[in-house]
C-alpha cells in the first residue's frame, strides 16, 4: 500500500488577474521505505508540492492520500493531527521561532507533552551534532546550525514520512552527510 499518493493534483494561485499553475494534473505514489527526490527549476512548484503532500495546503483539484485516507478533503484540525503524528517537515527557510532556543524549537513540534520529552529533544539535537547549542536562539546560530535544528525538529516525533525542501542547502558536505544519513 502507498503511504503517500497524489492523484491528478492541480494547484493554482491567483496573482491579480493572472492564474499561476503550480501543479498541473500531477500523480505520484510513494511507498514505505522509498526515497524520492523532486528536482526542477526554481519556481517550478517543488515547494508547493511538498506543502500539498504534507497537508499544509489543499489542491485546487485532485486529491492527496496519506495511508489510504484523503487528507486533502479533511478539515484543518484533522490535517494538523496527521502532520504532527506522521510527517516531519524540513523547510527551506527553517521556520524556527526566533524567541525560542534550539531545544524549545525542537520541542515545539511535539504534540502531547510527556516527562520523556527533554530526553527526546537532547537525543534529536545530539543526532544532528547540536546538543552543545541547545540553549541558543536562532539568531546566534549559523545558517547550517539553524538547518540542523530544523532537521532535529523534523525527526523528533519519529515520523512515517519526512518532507524536506532543500534540507542540506545551508550545510557543508561533511555536515550534510552526518545530519541526513
Amino acid at each position: 500500500m502507498n503511504i503517500l499518493e497524489a492523484v491528478e493534483v492541480t494547484k493554482q494561485f491567483k496573482q491579480g488577474a493572472k492564474t499561476i499553475m503550480a501543479c498541473n494534473g500531477l500523480s505520484m505514489a510513494i511507498q514505505e521505505g522509498d526515497f524520492v527526490a523532486i528536482i526542477g527549476a526554481s519556481g517550478s512548484g517543488k515547494s508547493t508540492l511538498m506543502q500539498l503532500l504534507g497537508g499544509l495546503d489543499v489542491p485546487t483539484s485532485g486529491r492527496i492520500d496519506f495511508n489510504g485516507k484523503d487528507i486533502s478533503a479533511a478539515r484543518e484540525k484533522v490535517r494538523v493531527r496527521m502532520r504532527r503524528q506522521h510527517i516531519g517537515f524540513i523547510f527551506q527557510g527553517f521556520n524556527l521561532i526566533p524567541t525560542l532556543t534550539a531545544a524549545q524549537n525542537v520541542e515545539a513540534a511535539i504534540g502531547k507533552r510527556s516527562p520523556k520529552d527533554a530526553q527526546k529533544v537532547r537525543n534529536a539535537l545530539t543526532l544532528v551534532g547540536l546538543a552543545h547549542r541547545s540553549n541558543h536562539i536562532p539568531t546566534t546560530l549559523s545558517g547550517g546550525e539553524q538547518q540542523r535544528v530544523a532537521i532535529a525538529r523534523a525527526i523528533i516525533n519519529d515520523p512515517d514520512v519526512i518532507l524536506a525542501d532543500e534540507p542540506t542547502g545551508n550545510l557543508d558536505s561533511k555536515t550534510a552527510d552526518a545530519a541526513c544519513p
